[in-house]
């Protein structure tokens, strides 16, 4: 136990180490960066959330309304119609009392009178009047006037015991008139000048008459009205067919409501109509009503669940939108903590670049040396140390030029000589650059140039870096030798190719004659399968071929030894057997053709096999990078200089832009890779510039990626033979 006053006793490691932890955690950005986006999604949920318990209890309010407004237009529908039979019976005892027949049973002027009456008023069914005696007297009927007696009628027996002169409505019943409907009798007291009882007027309501108006305006649609007696008989209930109780007595919660007040509004489970007890019914807003001046009670429903609909349509729609928002939120809250997560990372890779940076310096081969705008030297590196032979001590505060005389001269970059400290003379590159500090000069090799404006009061330091040159002025001296000597060897080599084409051709046509031999078998039968190494042979050399071909034009045309054999040829016959040869590989990879130059454009003096292999070489390339569903389009004439002009353009893949410097190259492809899309050498092109050269014309490109590639062959007027001139003639054209 500690003694008052004494130091509290220190903390154990793992504890202090946890707390230290924990307060580094609470105090590092990261951690306020979750914590607030974290906030943010609670903040954002929570006031969803309120607001759907205020829209629900908006919406169970508005259902509150909704059931009080059914409750008043039933109520309206009700005092309106008793209020006018109430009249319509008392005017039927003056008229009686007035009229001679009035007492007289079976009256035909007074059936015409109760008839018109009935007609009238469109809730009645009919109209009876029953004598003091039970007997009906009169009624608006067209049936013969029963002969029953209707003493047992409550109908009858409410105004003829009642003391009041009021109306007196009865529970339905089954009509004698319209079989298969029931009414509801409304009925009053006739009685003579001295008030004693002469009978009974009656006014059958039609119940739907009574509900029209509820049903025009389609106020029940989603709940429910129930009109009933005083005593809890039901009178009408609406719409027809919903489960409602048989008596209103049978619904304790609205009797004792209605037992407390004239008016109220309560929430209950609406019991079933068995006669065995209430049943589980719909959760429903209940609104009940006494009628004043009349025994009526009117009880309006309507279903919780059809009160909350659209509430529950806009919870979802919220909670929805609650989602998106939470992960919109967290989304950005990791971004940003994954970007500041970065920063750190950045500015720690910052730092432990800075502590290198000295040492970067002094294992540098280069020579660096940093000096002032006066030309003092700042510092000195270690391979500028033994370079030139002083230590960094004795060079600090020295001018540049102690090092380089011509430092100071000329532009950047350049080849100079330097002074070692025994006065030897050597070649050196000297490159300088600005660095801008904020702080001392001395701290100017621990930190990179920065970029920006320079302030006033910023000192400016220049990086120099030093490089030998002795050993890169014998490689070059070297390199040019090589150079001479490899242009020599490559002329040698160009030379000898074009020596051995016959050597190289001879053995391989050989191979393809022999193979074309077999194929025919001419000297006996082969099976499938030696058919098949008979075709691969004869196509490799037929490939081989077609590159030892290339490679010895290439060569003689490098060397200087191909000779043109010229000779009069026609345009469209070149670009027709040309065509022949690529037709079938064009049809194979689903490539259009469109051959324009079907007529004869013009005739030429040129070397036949070179013009064609231009043309054949076009075509191939154009059928090679033309992917299916692509097309070709040969086009031929004269321009209005007289020269010819052949363009083949396709709708491929096009050439990059910058691959175009180096289309016409030897051996140059777009595709480098070993593992290339497309197979050649890449000759083809260069060949065929050779060729269209040594006729004194040009080789023009237009391409661009996606769109398509357009060669154009153009010869000058003087290889284009006047069509005066017959093909057997022979002539070359004047020059």
């Amino acid at each position: 136990m500690p003694v008052p006053g004494s130091a509290s006793p220190p903390l154990p490691r793992s504890t202090a180490g946890l707390a230290q932890a924990l307060r580094g955690r609470l105090g590092s950005v990261r951690f306020l960066m979750t914590a607030s986006g974290l906030a943010f999604i609670l903040v954002v949920n929570a006031l969803i959330g309120y607001g759907m318990l205020l829209g629900r209890r908006e919406a169970l309010d508005a259902g509150e309304r909704a059931t009080r407004d059914l409750a008043r237009m039933l109520e309206s529908q009700t005092l309106r119609t008793a209020f006018s039979v109430d009249q319509l019976l008392r005017d039927l005892a003056f008229a009686l009392d007035t009229l001679p027949d009035g007492t007289r049973r079976g009256s035909p002027a007074i059936h015409d009178h109760l008839r018109e009456r009935r007609d009238s008023f469109a809730e009645l069914a009919d109209l009876v009047v029953v004598g003091a005696d039970g007997l009906a007297l009169h009624h608006s009927a067209e049936a013969p006037l029963p002969t029953v007696t209707l003493s047992d009628r409550a109908y009858f027996a409410g105004p003829r015991d009642g003391a009041g002169q009021g109306l007196h409505v009865g529970a339905p019943i089954a009509s004698r008139v319209r079989t298969g409907t029931r009414i509801i009798p409304f009925s009053r007291r006739w009685t003579d000048r001295n008030g004693g009882f002469r009978g009974a007027l009656v006014a059958m309501v039609d119940p739907n008459r009574l509900a029209a108006t509820l049903e025009s305006r389609d106020i029940d649609r989603k709940g429910s009205v129930i009109l009933a007696l005083a005593d809890g008989t039901v009178l009408l209930d609406r719409p027809p067919g919903h489960d409602a109780p048989a008596r209103v007595t049978d619904w304790p919660a609205v009797w004792q409501a209605l037992a407390a007040h004239d008016e109220a509004t309560i929430r209950d489970v609406m019991p079933g109509s068995d006669a065995a007890g209430p049943q589980p019914g719909v959760d429903s807003l209940v609104s009940v009503r006494r009628v004043q001046g009349y025994p009526f009670v009117i009880v309006a429903t309507l279903p919780v669940g059809a009160a909350l609909a659209e509430w529950r349509r806009d919870t979802a729609a919220w909670t929805a939108i609650g989602t998106v928002m939470t992960i919109a939120i967290a989304l950005l809250t990791a971004f940003v903590v994954r970007q500041h997560a970065r920063r750190e990372e950045d500015q720690a890779r910052l730092a432990r670049a800075s502590r290198r940076i000295r040492g970067i310096l002094d294992s540098m081969l280069d020579a660096v040396v940093t000096f002032d705008s006066a030309g003092r030297i700042v510092t000195f590196n270690r391979a500028a140390e033994m370079m030139f032979g002083v230590p960094e001590r004795e060079m600090i505060g020295q001018p540049i030029e102690a090092l380089i005389p011509d430092a100071r001269g000329g532009a950047n970059d350049r080849d100079l000589t330097a002074l070692r400290r025994d006065g030897h003379a050597f070649p050196v590159g000297f490159t300088v650059s600005d660095l801008r500090l904020g702080g001392s000069p001395c701290a100017a090799a621990s930190y990179p140039a920065s970029v920006g404006a320079l302030r006033p009061d910023e000192p400016r330091i220049y990086v120099g870096v030093i490089r030998d040159m002795t050993r890169r002025k014998q490689q070059e001296a070297e390199l040019i030798a090589s150079k001479t000597q490899a242009e020599l060897g490559n002329r040698a080599k160009s030379e000898f190719l074009a020596n051995m084409s016959h050597e190289l051709r001879t053995p391989l046509n050989a191979i393809i004659g022999f193979a074309e031999v077999l194929d025919s078998e001419f000297f006996g039968a082969v099976n499938e399968r030696q058919k098949s190494c008979i075709a691969d042979i004869h196509d490799s050399g037929r490939h081989l071929l077609d590159i030892v071909n290339a490679v010895l034009d290439m060569s003689k045309l490098e060397s200087g030894q191909f000779e043109l054999c010229e000779e009069a040829v026609e345009a469209h016959e070149a670009v027709g057997q040309c065509l022949m040869m690529v037709r079938d590989r064009a049809a194979a990879g689903g490539v259009a053709i469109h051959n324009e130059v079907t007529a004869a454009v013009a005739t030429l003096w040129v070397d036949r096999r070179a013009f064609k292999q231009v043309i054949l070489n076009l075509l191939s390339n154009a059928v090679k990078f033309t992917p299916g569903g692509g097309s070709i389009t040969i086009t031929a004439g004269l321009d209005g200089d007289g020269g010819f002009a052949l363009t083949v353009a396709d709708t491929g893949i096009g050439i990059p832009h910058d691959f175009m410097a180096d289309l016409f190259q030897p051996f140059r492809q777009a595709e480098n890779a070993a593992n290339r899309r497309y197979e050649g050498t890449g000759l083809g092109l260069s060949i065929s510039k050779n060729f269209i050269d040594l006729h004194g014309g040009t080789l023009t490109c237009r391409s661009a990626p996606g769109a398509g590639t357009a060669m154009t062959v153009w010869l000058p007027a003087e290889r284009v033979i006047d069509r005066a001139i017959k093909m057997d003639s022979h002539a070359a054209p004047a020059a």
